[in-house]
């Protein structure tokens, strides 16, 4: 009579088994998925920006005249916060060789203390990297590069002009302007 009952405890743990296991892979198989449709959407995204900001740089250099442009939709630009995020930039050197940038901050606006806000230039220019550096460029062959920017949650709604200027042997060579106002602060961040 023992025997018997074991052996009904022995199929009763086997089946709990058995749909344990059948749980774990319909999960697992469901997880799979979800990952894999997240990063081929990650992927498209990526692309589709790429293609964005190169028909962008295309148009900023159609003008003869143009030959340092930063990337903006009408001038200014809305970057989120608490993001590493890039402002993208672009220069076609006429003649080869060395080519200095320099990205010139006026906070102005955000040091106004009678708006409520108060902060000074040096830290403004702490959300940016590389505001100075040197470029090798090619003869006619239209490069960008990315001023990397990562505005803090904490920042204020405000806006502040970012110049950059382009100089090649000590002559400057090109420049351009883009207004930018951080995201506002939305309920979850």
């Amino acid at each position: 009579m023992r025997s018997i009952l074991d052996k009904k405890g022995a199929i009763e743990l086997s089946m709990t088994t058995v749909v344990v296991i059948v749980l774990s892979m319909v999960m697992l198989a469901l997880g799979l998925t979800l990952v894999r449709t997240l990063f081929t959407g990650a992927i498209y995204t990526a692309g589709s920006l790429n293609e964005q900001v190169k028909n962008q740089i295309n148009q900023i250099f159609q003008s003869e005249t143009t030959k340092v442009g930063i990337v903006s939709e009408q001038g200014q630009l809305n970057p989120e916060r608490g993001k590493d995020q890039c402002a993208w930039w672009a220069i076609v050197a006429d003649v080869a060789g060395k080519y200095d940038y320099t990205f010139t901050i006026d906070p102005s606006e955000c040091a106004d203390a009678t708006k409520g806000y108060h902060l000074t230039k040096a830290a403004v220019e702490s959300w940016f990297v590389d505001l100075k550096g040197s470029k090798t460029l090619s003869a006619n062959d239209p490069q960008q590069y990315c001023l990397l920017m990562n505005i803090p949650t904490s920042a204020p709604s405000c806006v502040f002009k970012v110049d950059l200027e382009v100089t090649s042997n000590n002559v400057i060579y090109g420049g351009s302007s883009v207004y930018i106002r951080p995201k506002a602060a939305t309920l979850f961040g």
